[in-house]
């Protein structure tokens, strides 16, 4: 139990919940190093159901899914003893924990995960993932779950005891930018602001990706969906692109604007209308949602990695922090 109350305090700061601006600046450096995830195809592993994976790891994650199907709910998930335990955490959503399995050690079970995913989509909390965890020696031999080249465990050495880390996978059941296995989920928060997702080829190009990445963030504090916004040239029209706003004054008219025309453009896809969208919007944003982007990618994509690629980009390993 201890382990897992130590996570929820880590990621809530890590989420941007807590810290404040200037402890997101100082993680601008981390972001050049940190582990953004892999390039996937996206023909086959961009969308479930992965034809690319191996058919084993297909079949276990379509099994998975159907499995837990049940659970879809925040509610059917807390009935079979998952609980939030994490803050609604940008490109992960909010893991719900199961604290029985958590306690099980490395005696891990494919069919088992002891946490569920959960993300708002279409203005409902939707099960999107799953995810094990367990902890050892940071050069742990617990086998992966999965057979593809893809999986990877990352850990996080600041919720274990010293010399040991806390190791975790994610498996997503929706689209994600870098495939079924990724640590961060690019495409949430665009759904969770009714934004449509740009086209996952794009992600094979590094600007593309970047910009990708940095609109992703930077819809983070555009959190509910409250009214559709015009994409069509008939002002009466509210057919298509969702507008969203903050949870206190929402954004300008300008802004809204700005997100209607990433919308549009990911509808149409059109590659050149949605880069020009993007860096409009990107341009806009102040110097506080500049900093809390680059923190945010800087923490969470640090986080992604495992102890040996942060100490292969130099990167100081996170400090223990557990009181045993």
């Amino acid at each position: 139990m201890s382990r897992i109350i130590s996570v929820v305090g880590f990621t809530i700061a890590a989420a941007g919940l807590m810290l404040p601006v200037s402890a997101f600046s100082q993680a601008h450096d981390a972001h050049g190093h940190a582990h953004m995830g892999q390039i996937v195809s996206c023909t086959d592993l961009a969308t479930p159901p992965w034809n690319g994976l191996p058919d084993t790891d297909r079949q276990q994650v379509a099994s998975l899914q159907q499995d837990l199907a049940a659970l879809n709910t925040p509610e059917a998930a807390k009935a079979a003893g998952f609980f939030p335990a994490l803050g609604d955490i940008p490109g992960m959503g909010v893991h719900y924990v199961n604290f029985t399995r958590a306690q099980r050690g490395k005696d891990l079970d494919v069919n088992t995960p002891d946490q569920l995913l959960f993300a708002s989509i279409d203005g409902q909390d939707q099960l999107v993932g799953a995810a094990y965890s367990f902890t050892d020696v940071p050069d742990t031999d617990v086998p992966l779950p999965f057979d593809s080249d893809l999986a990877s465990w990352h850990d996080h050495p600041q919720f274990a005891r010293d010399g040991e880390t806390l190791h975790m996978l994610h498996v997503w059941f929706v689209p994600s930018s870098n495939g079924p296995f990724a640590g961060l989920n690019f495409w949430l928060p665009y759904q969770t602001a009714g934004i449509e997702i740009p086209n996952p080829c794009w992600m094979a190009d590094e600007a593309d990706a970047d910009r990708i990445r940095n609109v992703s963030f930077a819809l983070v504090p555009v959190t509910r969906t409250v009214e559709r916004v015009n994409r069509a040239a008939d002002a009466t029209s509210t057919d298509g692109a969702a507008g969203a706003t903050n949870y206190s004054t929402g954004p300008s008219a300008e802004r809204t604007e700005m997100l209607s025309a990433l919308d549009a453009a990911a509808r149409a896809d059109d590659h050149d209308a949605w880069v020009s969208a993007a860096d409009r919007f990107i341009a806009d944003l102040n110097e506080t949602e500049v900093s809390r982007v680059q923190g945010l990618l800087g923490v969470l994509g640090t986080n992604q990695m495992s102890s040996a690629e942060r100490d292969a980009a130099g990167i100081a390993q996170p400090r223990s922090g557990r009181r045993d």
